[in-house]
């Protein structure tokens, strides 16, 4: 059962991303715009409430829609490349700070030896002073 479902899940997402395609396509929007023109001069209003609500429908639904999808792609498409930019330079100043984190700590550990070895001058220092009085 749980094979099925996932080869229904690939299929349906097949189906899902080519109606996507095919409906957010420019090609779509010129077919639909010509149908129309078409149907219009094929069958002309006979009434005004008509002609106005076929050309606010089919504008709306039939040329409008795809135009919008077609554009939300384009958007889509350009946030896609900005996210990737802006992931690779993050990446790169982590790289950057990790480098950074690596020279301080070995500054630290360099540091950190000059203060022992300053402390053991500065003990000897003063067992010496103290054997001279």
């Amino acid at each position: 059962m749980r094979k099925k479902k996932g080869m229904v899940a690939k299929m349906n997402a097949w189906v899902a991303e080519r109606l996507s395609d095919i409906l957010s396509s420019m090609w779509l929007f010129w077919l639909l715009s010509i149908v129309l023109i078409i149907i219009g001069i094929a069958y002309p209003a006979t009434d005004p409430y008509t002609f106005v609500m076929f050309w606010i429908s089919a504008v709306f639904q039939a040329i409008a829609l795809p135009v919008l999808a077609f554009v939300s792609n384009i958007q889509g498409e350009k946030q896609g490349k900005i996210t990737r930019a802006t992931h690779e330079n993050v990446l790169e100043e982590l790289r950057l700070i990790k480098q950074q984190l690596a020279m301080l700590q070995e500054q630290k550990e360099h540091l950190t030896d000059i203060s022992g070895d300053t402390d053991r001058i500065e003990k000897k220092i003063y067992s010496q002073e103290a054997d001279e009085l």
